[in-house]
């Protein structure tokens, strides 16, 4: 009776592993990405070939920052409008909401959504919260009648700056 056990929990095992191990990390960009948001993503100056950042641009070269989270509500949508944006070594991710439009993007999709208003931000650290609020509603086209605006960045020396508002 043991050895009738043995083969289906080693297959049951198996199968697990090979479960696991087809998950992937779908908000990972695995296309290279380059200082010239303009640039077709075929071209490799200031990428890592194999996607995500070349080494010399880890740390917030690209975009001025290294992590973006950017959260709408309007009255009738909690959550109307979510981005993220993280960079890690020469690993990064993207994600890309919107409830309005019904589009639930992640890794390199997101990321074609978000590249060029990534890249026409240039947030820096001593910038009014004012300042940062309108610049991404802007670059965002994000409808001035949001309930409240939540966005938190992390620039390249480690700065951790939220802003918000609310009521338009």
């Amino acid at each position: 009776m043991i050895k009738k056990k043995f083969p289906i929990a080693t297959g049951f095992l198996l199968s697990s592993i090979l479960i696991l191990g087809a998950c992937g990390d779908d908000d990972q960009v695995t296309k290279p990405i380059t200082e010239d948001a303009t640039e077709t993503s075929d071209g490799t100056e200031g990428a890592n070939p194999e996607g995500g950042l070349a080494e010399e641009n880890v740390g917030g070269e690209v975009f001025g920052f290294t992590d973006f989270e950017l959260n709408v509500d309007y009255a009738d949508q909690d959550d109307a409008l979510e981005i993220s944006y993280e960079e890690d070594r020469d690993l990064v991710r993207a994600e890309y909401e919107n409830k309005l439009t019904d589009e639930n993007l992640e890794g390199n999709e997101a990321f074609d959504k978000i590249e060029q208003s990534l890249a026409e931000l240039e947030l820096t650290a001593d910038m009014p919260d004012e300042e940062v609020i309108s610049k991404v509603t802007e670059v965002f086209s994000i409808e001035p009648d949001y309930e409240s605006i939540e966005i938190e960045v992390t620039y390249p020396e480690g700065t951790d700056k939220d802003y918000e508002a609310s009521g338009n």
